[in-house]
């Protein structure tokens, strides 16, 4: 099930940002976001087991994060939560969501392109890593064209 996050579910989010992401967000970003973007946590009975941060600007949207706790990836749950943004976005009249992905995460590229997201730019060396700086490649998705 989907719903809207909260400051009170803070720490489940650390946690599972902090499982998932090399550069996991602070609690002070995790709380801009939590008032300012649209947080939604994808819950199993009463267990946050992933999320996903969107930016909205007027009708379109920018995908900051998504994330499956490790327990509970590899089982579609990432799938399901893009699917059930995508429709959630779409109703609330968003046409177009945009995001950027380390050229290095086959898993989550295979993901936006299963869920008909399509390569539009490459930001050179935006990403930090051990060793230098990766790419952040963009993907684009028009929603309406796939209602």
């Amino acid at each position: 099930m989907l719903k809207r996050l909260t400051e009170a579910d803070l720490a489940a989010v650390l946690a599972i940002d902090t499982a998932t992401n090399p550069h996991p967000w602070t609690a002070a970003q995790w709380l801009d976001s939590l008032n300012h973007h649209q947080c939604d946590g994808l819950w199993l009975q009463d267990a946050l087991i992933g999320f996903s941060v969107c930016m909205v600007t007027l009708d379109e949207a920018e995908l900051l994060l998504i994330a499956i706790a490790p327990q509970w990836q590899r089982q579609h749950w990432a799938s399901q939560l893009l699917t059930a943004l995508k429709a959630q976005l779409l109703h609330n009249g968003i046409v177009v969501l945009f995001l950027e992905v380390r050229e290095s995460n086959q898993a989550a590229r295979a993901l936006y392109v299963k869920h008909d997201f399509t390569p539009s730019g490459r930001r050179k060396g935006y990403y930090p890593t051990s060793e230098g700086r990766e790419d952040a490649l963009l993907y684009t998705l028009h929603l309406e064209d796939k209602a």
